[in-house]
């Protein structure tokens, strides 16, 4: 089982510091990053974490755009806030509009979590 199951990556720092105190109030366990290259080789985010949540509210996001080249395969990536036109071209990202409505949000997480839990042997 994964220790940390949820990699926030804040490039917009304030919402991420906000969705990273939306999952601390869940109980939630995550680590909070502002680049998602910051924590390691791109290729391997789904060897530490369950889901990437992006929390930016820009027209360009990082992170999206790594995925759309390869980058941060194999984990769920919940976008929050991002008005990127990539956005509606990638398949398996979930994309959340703001305002962020805390009960929404935490259910959606729960839920993707539950759906991504490994299975006990």
């Amino acid at each position: 089982m994964r220790p940390i199951p949820v990699l926030v990556v804040g490039e917009t720092p304030s919402l991420g510091r906000a969705v990273a105190d939306l999952l601390d109030s869940e109980g939630i366990s995550h680590r909070l990053v502002y680049d998602v290259r910051s924590d390691g080789p791109t290729e391997h985010v789904a060897d530490r974490y369950t889901a990437v949540i992006v929390a930016c509210n820009e027209q360009y996001c990082v992170t999206a755009r790594l995925r759309a080249r390869g980058g941060v395969p194999g984990v769920a990536l919940v976008i929050v806030g991002s008005r990127d036109p990539i956005l509606s071209k990638l398949s398996g990202v979930r994309v959340i509009p703001l305002p962020l409505r805390p009960g929404p949000f935490l259910a959606e997480v729960n839920s993707l979590l539950a759906r991504t839990a490994p299975v006990p042997r």
